[in-house]
């Protein structure tokens, strides 16, 4: 079985595989990079490849990032307003009631 390195960070010895991991498991900025594994604290040449992992990078797997949560509104005002929680109105029966 052959196993390919491409190293980000020849100094420090830090791979590809680390630096997505490390962007995966959150971190968002250069500053997040150099304090989990240590790139671009020695020479500075790799800062700007290892940036491109970043989110919104060139070689990035996160594209964007998004706030997926969702206002909620309290049940007693969806009833005044004659609709259900998922936005569907109301049913005749649950009206009068």
């Amino acid at each position: 079985m052959i196993i390919i390195r491409m190293y980000i960070c020849v100094c420090n010895a830090i791979t590809e595989r680390q630096v997505r991991a490390c962007v995966d498991a959150g971190a968002t900025s250069l500053d997040d990079l150099q304090f989990e594994l240590g790139v671009a604290s020695c020479c500075g040449r790799c800062a700007g490849t290892a940036c491109e992992y970043l989110p919104g990078g060139r070689a990035s797997s996160i594209c964007e990032i998004r706030d997926v949560t969702m206002p909620v509104k309290p049940a007693v005002i969806l009833a005044e307003q004659g609709q259900a929680a998922n936005g569907s109105p109301l049913p005749a029966a649950a009206e009068a009631a």
